[in-house]
């Protein structure tokens, strides 16, 4: 497959789009894998060519959290793990679990937390961020991260934003912070998925090299205006994603 200088504009410009919100509240996936299909990557491919983008991009974005000190490396330390496992597991039987089957279980959650979602919302404003390490939040954090890593492992879609949701309701972060330390374990669960697809074979290369660069300038955009104005950019990208995330389910079952 050879792509067009066209094509390859218009692939750039999504997943550089993807990756920017992304990094923000999660989803991008929802972008960027019609956007590999649309263009003729194998469908058994593409799962392993978005793991391989995505992890360099979220790098990124990892980065700049790290950098800012956005990142509460003692208490993801169990988080980080437990994804890896997670994740790990989730590929691997990605091969057998039928998408039809995760599509409805999200038809379930997704309408769920949209009920929820205005006390996401209190519990994120009146969160004054965790000031350090906890016990029993670090164990809340290394369920979350098992979980949430088997699903981005195994399905995909929408995993930073529930990364981001789950760790303001049973951590009590706020959004700045659950959105930075949902992008480590993202960024780890997504390193422990590729290396499964590497040595299944299961990534299209050719349009990998154009996607990295896309992916990586997304995720640095985005990662700044998180570490800037956390609170009135986080909250409408992550209304945004869920609803088009339903959205998805909906059609795919039609």
């Amino acid at each position: 497959m050879e792509l067009s200088f066209l094509e390859l504009g218009v692939m750039f410009a999504l997943i550089g789009f993807a990756g920017f919100v992304d990094s923000i509240a999660g989803g991008g996936g929802m972008i960027t894998i019609p956007t590999y299909l649309a263009l003729g990557v194998p469908p058994d491919l593409v799962l392993g060519t978005n793991k391989t983008v995505s992890t360099t991009g979220t790098s990124i974005a990892v980065f700049r959290f790290a950098k800012n000190k956005a990142i509460l490396w003692k208490l993801m330390a169990g988080a980080i793990v437990l994804s890896m496992l997670g994740s790990y597991i989730g590929a691997s039987l990605s091969k057998y679990l039928s998408r039809s089957m995760m599509t409805g279980i999200l038809l379930v959650v997704i309408p769920a937390i949209l009920l929820i979602q205005r006390k996401i919302d209190i519990r994120a404003k009146a969160s004054e961020g965790v000031k350090g390490f906890d016990r029993t939040l670090a164990i809340k954090a290394a369920v979350i991260g098992f979980v949430i890593g088997g699903y981005d492992g195994l399905f995909g879609p929408g995993t930073g934003t529930f990364l981001l949701i789950a760790f303001v309701l049973f951590v009590n972060m706020d959004y700045r912070q659950a959105s930075a330390n949902g992008r480590i374990i993202n960024y780890i669960s997504n390193l422990s998925a590729f290396f499964v697809f590497l040595y299944e074979g299961r990534i299209y290369w050719p349009v990998v090299g154009v996607a990295l660069i896309a992916a990586m300038i997304g995720n640095y955009l985005g990662s700044g205006m998180v570490l800037n104005n956390a609170e009135k950019v986080v909250r409408p990208v992550f209304q945004v994603v869920l609803i088009a995330l339903l959205a998805k389910c909906v059609y795919d079952l039609i």
